[in-house]
């Protein structure tokens, strides 16, 4: 009697499978000596069936048995079969990542003092890789790290560098929890993702007045039919891809959401949201972190975005107030009204203006800066073309300053 092409091809897999099924999940694993013996006496038992073909009803027990050990591999028949199985058991797991392209251009002169000193350029701005994946047991993770500039700085020799690493049980949606370093839940702008942000790089009260990334853990979740949203966390407070603490006290931190109005009418979508922000933290001078500040710092931001059909307006404002150890307290604060508007499904069009002031406490201090822009939607957010003229004037006697930014944008 004939069999299923290829059992000898598969004989050491079906063999191990065989062996793996015999043991319960709940049971210690067994020796290196117990699993050689068992699988020794496996191979051996299936040879001896293969190669019994005297009557069709000793040998259909083997074929029941090798199509089971097929399915418990994965093998369909057709392809060739998997002898090895990935180690994980997520339910879902995928790769990928986005890639910016600058080209910048300007006088001498700077909008604001991020492009200070910086000559006309090609710039990878970011060039991202990430693994996310989730488990039936309700646990989602996220590993990311940057291969580009990720700075507006002037960066020499590109190394890489980690973003966002944490895990996250999701179980309850009105009460999640996430372990590890991702954005801290301060500052609407700075939340957004990279890839969907209007303007090619985020306003200046944004740079300067949030605490970017941070390693710690949050409780997060939605409540209310998803109409309000919080998220309350404590982080080191000493920085991205630091695991130093520099005192025996956390960062705090608290965002609060909620959807104010979510209709239609005369056939355009209208939705207004609102968020309010705060963090606190206790800092020390620290020579290992080069930071030279000790004291407390503390800060607050809120925010709208208004949706009315093809155009939205969003406006943040934050301030930060520092009060050293010793000496005299200071206080930044800056705001940013933005309005784009979807001229057709490809193209947007974008205006922000901004006013950041360094230290309210003195004069001559604050840096006004005009965005206009314009992004070509090849694929969506996932093939984008970006085009911004930036026109600030910074505090005197700094003059007037330009700067053209491009961006093509791969999301894969």
């Amino acid at each position: 009697m004939k069999l299923p092409p290829g059992p000898a091809s598969l004989l050491a897999a079906f063999a191990l499978a065989l062996s793996a099924s015999t043991m319960r999940a709940d049971q210690a694993a067994p020796s290196v000596e117990e699993r050689l013996s068992r699988l020794e006496a496996a191979i051996a038992r299936i040879e001896r069936k293969l190669g019994d073909t005297e009557a069709k009803a000793d040998v259909e027990p083997t074929i029941k048995e090798y199509h089971n050990l097929a399915k418990a591999l994965g093998w369909d028949g057709k392809t060739l079969a998997p002898v090895m199985k990935p180690a994980g058991k997520e339910k879902s797991l995928a790769v990928g990542g986005f890639v910016q392209a600058n080209y910048e251009a300007g006088g001498v002169n700077a909008p604001d003092s991020r492009f200070a000193g910086i000559n006309d350029r090609f710039e990878l701005r970011r060039a991202r890789i990430n693994v996310t994946g989730s488990y039936a047991e309700d646990i989602s993770f996220k590993l990311e790290t940057d291969l580009g500039a990720n700075t507006l700085s002037n960066k020499s020799g590109f190394a890489g560098q980690l973003t966002d690493a944490y895990i996250s049980w999701t179980k309850v949606p009105e009460a999640g929890l996430r372990f590890g370093q991702f954005k801290t839940p301060f500052g609407f702008e700075q939340l957004l993702s990279d890839t969907k942000i209007y303007t090619i790089e985020r306003s200046l009260p944004n740079d300067k007045l949030t605490v970017g990334r941070q390693v710690g853990a949050m409780a997060y979740g939605d409540l209310a039919d998803k109409r309000l949203s919080y998220s309350v966390a404590a982080f080191n407070g000493t920085g991205t891809n630091d695991n130093i603490n520099d005192n025996q006290k956390f960062m705090g931190v608290a965002r609060v959401a909620a959807v104010v109005v979510d209709t239609q009418a005369g056939g355009n979508k209208i939705k207004l949201t609102t968020g309010a922000d705060y963090f606190d933290t206790r800092d020390r001078a620290n020579t290992t972190l080069a930071t030279t500040f000790t004291g407390h710092r503390d800060g607050t931001s809120v925010d709208a975005q208004l949706v009315y059909g093809p155009a939205e307006i969003q406006a943040e404002w934050i301030e930060n107030e520092l009060h050293p150890l010793t000496g005299t307290a200071s206080k930044a604060a800056g705001w940013a009204l933005l309005g784009a508007l979807n001229l057709t499904s490809k193209w947007q069009g974008v205006v922000r203006y901004e006013s950041y002031d360094s230290n309210t406490h003195v004069g001559n201090t604050t840096t006004d800066l005009w965005t206009f822009g314009v992004n070509y939607l090849i694929k969506g957010d996932d093939l984008k073309l970006s085009l911004d003229y930036l026109s600030g004037e910074q505090p005197s006697p700094a003059p007037h300053g330009d700067r053209l930014l491009g961006r093509m944008q791969v999301v894969f």
